[in-house]
């Protein structure tokens, strides 16, 4: 049998609570990993939903990866919480004039 490194995404159940972003919309399964935390809501009400905006760009964001889904276009801190995740880039570094 032939070994591969070949991961299979498996998504979190559709109850899983995730703290949501104010600033972003982001989500996450930890508020410590999002600048705004404003509550909590389940991963059914994020991912696929429809009436819910789609994640800004976080200026606060320094080391978290992020992912978006590619079926609805929102954005999550663990892929786990997103259907189809894909790894977003890092923004470029904000440059400071003084």
């Amino acid at each position: 049998m032939k070994k591969t490194n070949i991961k299979k995404h498996v998504p979190l159940p559709k109850e899983t609570p995730a703290f949501f972003c104010g600033n972003c919309g982001v989500v996450s399964l930890s508020a410590a990993n999002i600048c705004n935390p404003q509550g909590k809501l389940k991963k059914v009400d994020w991912c696929g939903s429809k009436d819910l905006p789609v994640a800004m760009l976080c200026r606060n964001r320094v080391n978290n990866d992020r992912y978006r889904c590619i079926t609805c276009g929102k954005a999550a801190i663990n892929s786990t919480l997103l259907c189809e995740p894909e790894k977003m880039p890092m923004p470029d570094k904000v440059k400071r004039e003084g």
